[in-house]
This record gives C-alpha cells, sequence and structure tokens, in this order.
C-alpha cells in the first residue's frame, strides 16, 4: 500500500514540475522541497530525464537534453548548467553532494559522462563517448578494492572526490577519458582515446595513453 502511495506523490509532483516549467515531454523525478530551487531559462527542448531530490538544479536558456539521456542533482548537490548547452544522445551529467557547472554554449555530441565535483567552460566540444569522474577505486590497501573503498568512506565519512577544471574552448575527441584532480587550462586539445592522468596549461594539444604534450595552438597562431 505505501508503495503505491508513494508512486501516486511521485506522479503528482513530477506533474507539478512538467505545469511550473512547461516541461511536457520531459520525464523528472524531484521532491517539492527542491521545487523552489529548480530553474529552467526560456526556449528549451527537454527530452530526456531531469532528476532533482534535496539540491539545486539551474538551466539557463536553449537548453536541450535528448531524450535518452538525463541530468541529476541529489544529495545537497549544485549542478549548474549556462545558455545554450546541448546535450546529444545517451549522455549522462550527475552531482551528489558537490557542484558540477557547465559553460554556456558547450555541447556534447553523445554517450558523455560527468559525475563529480567538476567544471567545464564556455564553449566546449565533447566528442562522442567522453568521460570524467572525480572519484576512482582504492586498489592500494590491505584488503581487496571493495574492502578499500569501504574502509576509504568509513575513515573520510563519504567518497574521496578530486575536482576537474576544463577550461574555456576545449575540444575532447573521441572515447576520452580525464581522471580525478585534472585541470585543462583553456584552448586545450584532447586527442581521440586518450587517458588524462594530469594537468595541462592553456593551448596545449595532448594525446595517448596516458596523455602526453603533442603540441599547442599557439604555434598555428604565431604562423598567421
Amino acid at each position: 500500500m505505501n508503495r503505491i502511495f508513494n508512486k501516486l506523490i511521485s506522479i503528482y509532483i513530477s506533474i507539478l514540475y512538467k505545469i511550473k516549467f512547461s516541461l511536457y515531454r520531459a520525464s523528472i523525478a524531484g521532491d517539492i522541497e527542491s521545487l523552489s530551487s529548480f530553474k529552467l531559462g526560456k526556449g528549451h527542448d527537454v527530452l530526456g530525464k531531469l532528476k532533482i531530490l534535496k539540491s539545486t538544479l539551474n538551466i539557463g536558456d536553449g537548453f536541450a537534453l535528448d531524450s535518452s539521456s538525463q541530468v541529476g542533482s541529489t544529495n545537497q548537490g549544485n549542478l549548474i548548467i549556462g545558455n545554450q548547452v546541448s546535450i546529444g544522445p545517451r549522455s549522462i551529467l550527475y552531482i551528489n553532494d558537490g557542484k558540477l557547472e557547465i559553460g554556456n554554449g558547450t555541447t556534447f555530441f553523445s554517450d558523455c559522462l560527468l559525475s563529480g565535483t567538476i567544471k567545464v567552460g564556455e564553449d566546449c566540444l565533447f566528442a562522442k563517448n567522453i568521460s570524467i569522474l572525480t572519484s576512482t577505486h582504492q586498489i592500494y590497501g590491505k584488503g581487496r578494492i571493495r574492502e578499500n573503498d569501504r574502509a576509504i568512506v568509513s575513515e573520510l565519512g563519504k567518497v574521496p572526490d578530486l575536482p576537474v577544471e576544463i577550461g574555456d574552448d576545449c575540444w575532447l575527441g573521441s572515447n576520452a577519458v580525464i581522471l580525478p584532480g585534472v585541470k585543462l587550462g583553456e584552448g586545450v586539445v584532447v586527442g581521440a582515446n586518450a587517458v588524462v592522468t594530469k594537468s595541462f596549461p592553456e593551448y596545449s594539444i595532448i594525446g595517448g595513453i596516458p596523455a602526453k604534450l603533442i603540441g599547442s595552438r599557439k604555434d598555428k597562431k604565431k604562423e598567421k
């Protein structure tokens, strides 16, 4: 009986979001507490799933979300998406107890995963199958990996989170992986299939596993 009641409440709350923000084609999982902290700009085309539970979700004008994609903020998380941001098929942007920020004009082609405390600048280009994570499993320790994970959570009270920053005007090629703690300066280009394990300065061109410096966009600018 409780399950049916909770389901009805969820449907009712979803309808409130849909009516208030004209999200008739979207799928929404939300709560009453977060209704006042949810903001959505004009001219949106939201077909996918929005999740906001005890958190903040702030989306600018001209936002586009594919029907197979989702963005979510839970557990006091803060998800901020700028103007004219487009998220293609099968992509997930999710924050739990932290802040995830996407700058104006940034686009995600498809199959992208961003999870954790991440800041992405303006006018960035994400190709297919990009992953950015700010936490990882604990491979060092006395126990098995799962045991090490539980031990660190018991010690710190949560999963360790190493923020990632991506500057303005960056281009991330297909299948690139950005590991926890990495900072990429403005204008960095990441080659396809690269695994980025460390930070790089502005206008770097990087590639490989692990990613290394292979050039600079400044060189071409000098030729002009």
